[in-house]
């Protein structure tokens, strides 16, 4: 891990630890701030390893009592979507939707999320005649009702990891057992778009199971600490690749 990056997740993890003080207590009229301090023993994402040992990870989000929201996310990662001599990285998500309840057993959330990477720019074919870029933006739309959400993600533009239009569904399940434990489900399924294929990116999948999760959770007493272990089924990627099964393990701080 060289200098830089060593204090670019210090930089991260000392502002939000800073901010953490301030936002558990600071509830404004007119919204409220949260956020979240966490490592990982793997960072699994939609059944893709995006870092396959420990990860930190932190976000922070404001909401106004009218629905809007803006946040932040970020990981560490195993890889640079720029450089492929390099074995470490940054994700950096930053998003703005709305959200309201509808009644007391059903919600609805959208979001625009732009996927940001350590170094950004863009990655190049062999002759460098064609490039694509590594910042991605998604639309997600999520429906809760009760236990049950159900979500789709629409992927805006082209880049070095999907084409615009490709569609992700998800189906994720919490059920509430004994000991403040949670039983933890979730499915997820993607549906490719191969028009904008191009010598960077080829499709030979249309739609594919993308991964399965079960495991559980349990808040540590009263520290705001939370545990939580799943074990994830994966599938196929668009090329028909077979994704790896893991266990994550990891605890989480949320203020």
């Amino acid at each position: 891990m060289n200098q830089l990056y060593k204090k670019t997740v210090l930089a991260t993890l000392f502002a939000l630890g800073s901010i953490s003080a301030f936002a558990a207590d600071e509830t404004q009229a007119n919204g409220a701030w949260s956020g979240s301090l966490g490592v990982v023993n793997k960072y699994i994402y939609r059944g893709s390893e995006e870092n396959d040992k420990p990860a930190v990870q932190a976000g922070l989000e404001y909401g106004h009592n009218s629905g809007f929201f803006a946040g932040y996310w970020g990981s560490t990662l195993n890889y640079d979507p720029t450089d492929d001599t390099q074995s470490h990285g940054f994700e950096h998500d930053f998003y703005v939707g709305y959200g309201r309840e509808l009644n007391e057993n059903l919600s609805y959330k959208s979001q625009v999320m732009a996927y940001v990477y350590q170094g950004g720019g863009s990655i190049y074919n062999e002759d460098r005649s064609e490039k694509r870029r590594t910042t991605g933006v998604e639309f997600l739309n999520d429906v809760t009702y009760k236990d049950l959400t159900v979500g789709i993600g629409v992927l805006l533009s082209d880049v070095s990891y999907g084409n615009a239009g490709d569609v992700y569904l998800n189906a994720a399940y919490s059920y509430v057992l004994p000991y403040d434990v949670s039983l933890n489900s979730a499915v997820g399924v993607s549906v490719f778009n191969d028009s904008r294929d191009d010598s960077l990116l080829s499709t030979t999948e249309d739609v594919v199971f993308t991964e399965a999760r079960l495991g559980v959770s349990k808040p540590l007493a009263d520290t705001g600490i939370e545990f939580m272990s799943d074990y994830v089924w994966g599938g196929k990627d668009r090329e028909g690749e077979r994704l790896d099964d893991n266990v994550v393990v990891g605890l989480t701080y949320s203020f």
